[in-house]
């Protein structure tokens, strides 16, 4: 029976390196859960990362497979963590529920008024979410990708940005040619203060 002594200099040495294949296979674990989370395209740009000279067809050969099943030589020259996915929010059905009803307003409102819709991306941009116009409910999959929080705060962000624009009234026919008999008597006053000036 191997009883472990922590004298042992040989035991403390086995523990180490026992130690170090733990930690190893835990990273492993954790990046092939990282690689089943990346979309195609995401794999292809790692494994062009590994090395500068390996051309769209090494990329084509290994993103179908396995993390655990590509060689070391390849995935020990590849750093996944730029591509790992924040882990995902647990909610109270409460929460899911309001946040979901929050989302589901944004994507309405952004279907009825173009410029809340370009607040909405432009938000979206600053958090660096990209929007896929090619999948069903676009904007909703890509509101989802933020947390309760920022969901609520964006949802009262754009409320006061759509309460802003429904306060601006266009100028009214009269009003707008006023405005250029305006315009022309400044310009004309200026020909007189400012004889030598060229406007052409």
């Amino acid at each position: 029976m191997n009883i472990f002594n922590p004298n042992n200099k040989k035991h403390i040495q086995i523990l180490r390196e026992e130690l170090r294949r733990a930690q190893r296979l835990i990273e492993s674990y954790n990046e092939a859960e990282i690689w089943n989370a990346m979309s195609d395209t995401e794999k292809s740009q790692a494994l062009m990362s590994a090395d500068d000279d390996m051309g769209p067809d090494f990329a084509d050969e290994f993103t179908d497979t396995p993390w655990l099943k590509i060689p070391d030589v390849i995935t020990n020259r590849i750093d996944l963590r730029a591509y790992a996915k924040p882990e995902k929010e647990k909610l109270s059905r409460q929460d899911f529920m309001s946040k979901d009803r929050d989302m589901r307003g944004m994507s309405y409102q952004s279907k009825e008024n173009d410029a809340y819709k370009r607040f909405i991306e432009a938000y979206l941009k600053k958090q660096n979410i990209q929007i896929d116009y090619s999948q069903a409910r676009p904007l909703y999959k890509a509101l989802n990708q933020l947390n309760k929080d920022q969901v609520r705060d964006l949802f009262f962000k754009a409320h006061d940005f759509r309460a802003s624009m429904s306060k601006f009234v266009p100028p009214t026919p009269e009003e707008e040619a006023d405005s250029v008999k305006n315009m022309a008597n400044i310009i004309n006053q200026d020909r007189i203060d400012n004889p030598g000036f060229s406007r052409d």
